[in-house]
């Protein structure tokens, strides 16, 4: 038996005249195309040269396509995000595994959209030119400093003071998400240093032990039951999550999300929602903001499955997991290749939902008679 969302808002439990799930509706925020965020300055030239080094690459190494699309991601995230990425790639740091989670580091390799090249080395022994490229594209972002369009957008949304926004969304408790350890940290390590929000707590949900508490202006770690139990007794109302919180993880005491970054999977969205729209949600309505830079190779995605699908309230939960490709085809400018993957996507429909889409009204009392306990039993017990 399969009963999606839409069926049980929309039908009446005749045992009590109520709904057999309350509706608690999603309204979004930052969806159009104004929406995006502005990159100026040093930031814009540093994705520009991000994207430049990348071309280098395509020049001499094969499948160098999906290592842009990779990077360019990374970039998207955050500009801190972008800065560990360049720093590891000239060896000024060590190459350690801290951009994901390890729950869920599978994100990192959509399974149709091509392959790595073989050869580790091609991306240590960079020319000359490539180097310069990767050096020029750090030292911009450390020109930008900590002025990130992504961080002064939240921070609006936080405090209600972003446009459209008509009330503080940390009143009404909020959970922000990426698919990087390294830009919730960030953000969570610049937020703890702002004058507005002193005082409060904010915590980090991540996975490798690696989840605190922001207190005092402190990151100190602790447990992720133990965050699970603050935010249920209303003590925190700030949290920072990779998608390691996107699963298992019930938020209903929170009313609203902001999306810092959009995951490969477009299914990981709809995991993320479902933080907060569950049942216990005291809410009607939750709000949800997905930031993006404009003219990012996420802003083009976007842009591409918005308009081929009517808007993007209508992805969560409806977009086939091979519409990860098309972030590839975007970072490698085959907009055209992207446009057929969305429109086979689109016109295929999964056989289980056509199958049993439709629910019928059973006498389910009548269970019983149909699978009699001693019967199944008996069944059971015999040799094959």
């Amino acid at each position: 038996m399969r009963r999606t969302r839409a069926y049980l808002e929309a039908t009446i439990n005749p045992a009590t005249g109520a709904y057999l799930l309350p509706k608690v509706t999603v309204k979004l925020f930052g969806e159009e195309d104004q929406g995006a965020l502005v990159l100026g300055g040093y930031l814009r030239e540093a994705y520009q040269e991000a994207e430049a080094f990348s071309l280098l690459l395509q020049q001499r190494v094969r499948g160098a396509g999906f290592f842009k699309a990779l990077l360019l991601r990374r970039m998207g995230s955050s500009m801190e995000a972008g800065r560990r990425t360049m720093s590891k790639l000239l060896g000024e740091e060590p190459d350690t595994p801290d951009d994901e989670d390890e729950d869920d580091a599978e994100e990192e390799t959509p399974p149709q959209a091509g392959r790595p090249p073989q050869g580790a080395s091609d991306f240590k022994n960079f020319t000359d030119a490539e180097v310069t490229s990767l050096r020029r594209c750090l030292e911009l972002l450390r020109q930008g400093g900590s002025n990130d369009p992504k961080l002064e957008a939240l921070v609006g949304y936080l405090r209600g003071t972003h446009p459209g926004v008509t009330r503080s969304w940390l009143d009404l408790g909020c959970i922000l998400f990426s698919q990087y350890y390294d830009t919730v940290r960030w953000i969570g390590d610049e937020l703890a240093r702002r004058a507005e929000f002193s005082g409060m707590e904010i915590g980090l949900y991540a996975g490798s032990n690696r989840s605190g508490v922001w207190r005092e202006g402190r990151f100190q770690r602790c447990g992720r039951e133990v965050l699970k139990a603050r935010v249920r007794a209303g003590e925190l109302k700030l949290l920072l999550g990779t998608d390691a919180a996107s699963e298992g993880l019930n938020l209903q005491r929170l009313g609203t999300l902001i999306n810092i970054d959009l995951p490969w999977n477009p299914t990981r969205l709809e995991q993320r929602k479902g933080r907060i729209q569950r049942i216990g949600q005291a809410r009607s309505e939750i709000w949800i903001a997905n930031l993006r830079y404009r003219d990012s190779v996420e802003d083009r995605v976007h842009q591409v499955l918005a308009d081929r699908l009517e808007s993007i309230h209508q992805l969560f939960g409806q977009i086939p997991d091979t519409l990860e490709d098309v972030w590839v085809k975007i970072a490698l400018d085959e907009e055209q290749e992207a446009h057929q993957l969305i429109d086979r996507a689109a016109a295929t429909r999964n056989p289980f939902d056509a199958k049993y889409s439709r629910v019928e009204d059973a006498d389910w009392e009548s269970g019983s008679l149909v699978l009699d306990p001693l019967a199944v039993k008996d069944l059971l017990s015999r040799g094959w």
